[in-house]
C-alpha cells in the first residue's frame, strides 16, 4: 500500500541574493541586479514586496533602455515588469510609450486604454493616448483626451502642446494657437510648441512676426532639434537648417530590422512595391496611377502596400488596377508590416510620404527591402539613413542642392512628376458659377493657403492695383485664413471682392473643369506649386512662378520647363512681377500660349506617361544592379 506524499509548495526565496540584488541595483547596476533576482526568485512564492521589488527592477532596465532609444529592450524589460504586476497603470503607460515610438500605434493604443482604465485621470496616460489616436487620425478622440489632460495638469506644457495639435489637426486654428501659447507660457522658448505655433500662424495667413518666427525656425532647424521638418517646409528655412531638423527627427525613430535573405544576382522579374495611406482620392494617387498600370511588367512585378482608409473613390480603384497586387497593411504594426513586405521579397521599396501627414517610417527603418527610395511625397531629404535614393530632375534638384540631402539622387531627364491622364478636362462652368466677374483678368492660386507668405501676397496685391481689371481668385481654405487673406487685402487698398475663394471640389474632374476660367495661375515662393502646377498645365493654364533654392519651391518650374514654357520661369519677385504685367497686356498671346498648351498637351513630353515610365524602369534597374554589385547608393541621370 503506497503512502500519501505531501506535495512541496514552491520554496522561499534566497533572501541573501536578494539583497545583493538590492545592493547592486541601487548602485545602478540593473543588469546584474535583475540576473541575482531571477536566480533568487526562481520557482519561489513572491510576497507582495518581492514582487513589486522585481517590477520595479525591470521597470527602471526599461527606462534605461528607452532612454538610449533601445526600444526593443525597453519593451521586453516592461513587459517582464508587468508579469510581477500585470495590472500596474504606469507599467502599462511605459509600454504604451515605448509601442508609440516603435510606431505600433494599434498596440500602444490598447496598451494605453489599459492604462486609463485603472487610473481614469491620470495626466500622462490621457497625454500618451491622445498622441496616439492622433496619429491613427482619431482626431476627435484625441482632442478631447487633450482637452481632459489640459484640465487635469494645466501646468504641464505637454498638455497644452498635444491639445494645440490635435486641435490643429480639426482646424481650430485659434484655439490652437492658444494652447500653443500656453505652453510656452509654462516653458519658454519649447522649440516643438514654438515650431507648432508658427505653423498655425501660417495655416492661418497670420504673419505677424513673420520676420522673427523665420530667424527662430532657422535656430531651431540648425541645432538639430527633434522637430518634423516637413512642418517648416513652407518658411523661409535654409535646405541646409532643413536637412538638419530632419536628421535629428530621423534619430528618434528605431527599429527591429528585419532579416533579409540573399537573393540571387540577377532575376528576370523584379518586385517593385510602393508604400503609402495615399491610395485614395489624394494628389498622389492622382498623379501616380496610370505609372503603375505602365511598368513593363516583362520586368517587374508592381505591388501596393496602403496602410489609409478605402475612401471607394475613383483614384483607389485605379490604384488597385495598376497593381499586381494589392496589400492593406493598415492594421499591422510597424515590424509586422515591414516583415510582410520581406516575406514578398520585395526589391525595391519606393516610400510615397516622407514626413507628411500620418506617415509610416517606422517600417522603413526595419529595412524590409534591399534598395529603399522615397519618390512623389515629401519634397525634402528624410535625413534618414535607410533611404537610399530622392527620384528627382536637373531642374527640381541641381546639383548645387545636393548638400542638402542625405539621399542619393536619382534623376530624370525631366520632370519627375508624373500625371494619371484619365483625368480628362471637362467643359468648363460659366464664370459666373464660380464667383468670377464675366470679363475680366482671372489670377488664380490654388496651391493651400499656408503657403502663401507676405513677401509673395505684396507682388500679388501690386498687381492688383496695376490690373485694374483682375481678381485673384484662391482655394477655400479655412475661416482664420480667409479672415486674415481679407484683411491683408484692404490694408493694401484691395476691395474685397476682388478675392474671391473657390469652394472645396467634389473631384477632380470637377476642380480641372473650373480652372479653364482663370487667365494665369500664380505660383507661391518657398512652397511652390506641385500638384496643382499640374493641374493647370493639363487644364491649358500657365503659371508663374521663381525659381527657389529649395526642392519644394522649383517644381513648377521643373513641369514648365519640360513643357517648354521657360519663359514663366523667373529668377527674381520683380522679374515675377514684371511676367505677369506683360502677359496681362498681351492677352492675345497668352490665350495663343493656352491653345498651343491644349493642343500640344498629348503629343508633349510633359505628360507622355508611356516614356515617363520607361525612364522610371530604367532608373530602377539601375539602383538594383549597382546594389547588387555591392555598391552603395550614388548619385545618376538616366539617359534620356
Amino acid at each position: 500500500m503506497n503512502k500519501n506524499r505531501q506535495s512541496r509548495g514552491p520554496s522561499a526565496p534566497d533572501m541573501r541574493k536578494l539583497s545583493d540584488a538590492l545592493a547592486l541595483a541601487q548602485r545602478g547596476d540593473l543588469g546584474r541586479a535583475v540576473a541575482l533576482f531571477e536566480q533568487a526568485t526562481r520557482g519561489t512564492a513572491l510576497t507582495p514586496q518581492i514582487a513589486g521589488f522585481g517590477r520595479d527592477l525591470h521597470a527602471g532596465v526599461g527606462n534605461a533602455a528607452f532612454g538610449n532609444q533601445r526600444y526593443e529592450d525597453a519593451l521586453s524589460a516592461f513587459e517582464l515588469a508587468r508579469r510581477y504586476d500585470p495590472n500596474h497603470p504606469g507599467i502599462l503607460l511605459n509600454i504604451g510609450n515605448t509601442l508609440f515610438r516603435m510606431g505600433a500605434y494599434d498596440r500602444a493604443a490598447d496598451a494605453l486604454d489599459q492604462a486609463r482604465a485603472l487610473h481614469p485621470t491620470g495626466p500622462d496616460t490621457l497625454l500618451s493616448l491622445s498622441a496616439v489616436l492622433f496619429q491613427l487620425g482619431r482626431i476627435e478622440e484625441s482632442a478631447r483626451l487633450a482637452r481632459r489632460a489640459a484640465a487635469l495638469a494645466p501646468n504641464a506644457a505637454a498638455v497644452w502642446f498635444n491639445l494645440g495639435t490635435a486641435l490643429k489637426g480639426q482646424d481650430r486654428l485659434a484655439d490652437a494657437a492658444d494652447a500653443y501659447r500656453r505652453a510656452l507660457a509654462i516653458a519658454p522658448g519649447n522649440p516643438t510648441a514654438t515650431v507648432g505655433l508658427i505653423q498655425t500662424k501660417q495655416r492661418s495667413c497670420d504673419w505677424s512676426s513673420f520676420d522673427d518666427d523665420a530667424v527662430a525656425l532657422e535656430a531651431i532647424a540648425s541645432q538639430g532639434v527633434p522637430v518634423q521638418a516637413s512642418m517648416m517646409l513652407s518658411h523661409r528655412v535654409s535646405a541646409r537648417s532643413l536637412l538638419a531638423a530632419a536628421r535629428a527627427h530621423a534619430q528618434t525613430i528605431r527599429t527591429k530590422p528585419v532579416r533579409l535573405k540573399a537573393k540571387p544576382g540577377k532575376a528576370d522579374v523584379v518586385t517593385i512595391a510602393y508604400l503609402s495611406n495615399d491610395f485614395r482620392q489624394h494628389p498622389v494617387a492622382q498623379l501616380l496611377a496610370e505609372v503603375l498600370a505602365l511598368h513593363d511588367r516583362s520586368r517587374f512585378r508592381v505591388l501596393a502596400y496602403s496602410y489609409g482608409p478605402d475612401d471607394g473613390s475613383v483614384e483607389r480603384r485605379r490604384i488597385r488596377e495598376g497593381v499586381d497586387r494589392f496589400i492593406d497593411i493598415d492594421s499591422l504594426g510597424a515590424e509586422a508590416a515591414a516583415e510582410a513586405i520581406r516575406r514578398d521579397g520585395v526589391d525595391i521599396l519606393i516610400d510615397l510620404k516622407g514626413y507628411t501627414g500620418h506617415p509610416r517610417p517606422h517600417i522603413l527603418a526595419a529595412r524590409p527591402a534591399p534598395v529603399q527610395v522615397q519618390f512623389l511625397g515629401y519634397p525634402g531629404s528624410l535625413g534618414a539613413p535607410w533611404i537610399d535614393y530622392i527620384v528627382a530632375d536637373p531642374v527640381s534638384l541641381p546639383p548645387e542642392l545636393e548638400s542638402g540631402f542625405t539621399e542619393a539622387v536619382a534623376r530624370l531627364p525631366r520632370c519627375f512628376l508624373p500625371r494619371d491622364r484619365r483625368h480628362q478636362v471637362p467643359a468648363a462652368p460659366p464664370r459666373s458659377a464660380c464667383g468670377l466677374p464675366a470679363d475680366g483678368f482671372v489670377l488664380a492660386c490654388f496651391n493651400n493657403a499656408y503657403k502663401i507668405t507676405p513677401d509673395v501676397w505684396a507682388v500679388w496685391m501690386a498687381l492688383l492695383h496695376k490690373i485694374p481689371d483682375a481678381v485673384l481668385w484662391l482655394a477655400r481654405t479655412t475661416v482664420e485664413a480667409e479672415g486674415n487673406l481679407r484683411e491683408a487685402a484692404r490694408s493694401a487698398g484691395i476691395a474685397a471682392d476682388r478675392i474671391v475663394f473657390a469652394p472645396w471640389a467634389p473631384t477632380l474632374d470637377d476642380h480641372l473643369s473650373r480652372l479653364q476660367n482663370a487667365d494665369l495661375m500664380l505660383d507661391t515662393l518657398h512652397y511652390g506649386a506641385h500638384t496643382t502646377a499640374s493641374d493647370a498645365l493639363w487644364a491649358g493654364l500657365p503659371l508663374i512662378t521663381r525659381l527657389g533654392h529649395t526642392l519644394q519651391s522649383r517644381v513648377a518650374a521643373s513641369l514648365l520647363h519640360t513643357a517648354g514654357l521657360s519663359d514663366f520661369v523667373t529668377e527674381s519677385l520683380a522679374q515675377y512681377e514684371e511676367t505677369v504685367l506683360r502677359w496681362a497686356k498681351d492677352r492675345s498671346g497668352l490665350n495663343a500660349v493656352r491653345h498651343r498648351l491644349r493642343a500640344e498637351r498629348d503629343g508633349g513630353p510633359l505628360f507622355d506617361m508611356n516614356a515617363h515610365t520607361r525612364l522610371l524602369d530604367r532608373m530602377f534597374l539601375t539602383m538594383l544592379e549597382r546594389q547588387r554589385q555591392g555598391k552603395p547608393p550614388a548619385t545618376f541621370t538616366v539617359a534620356g
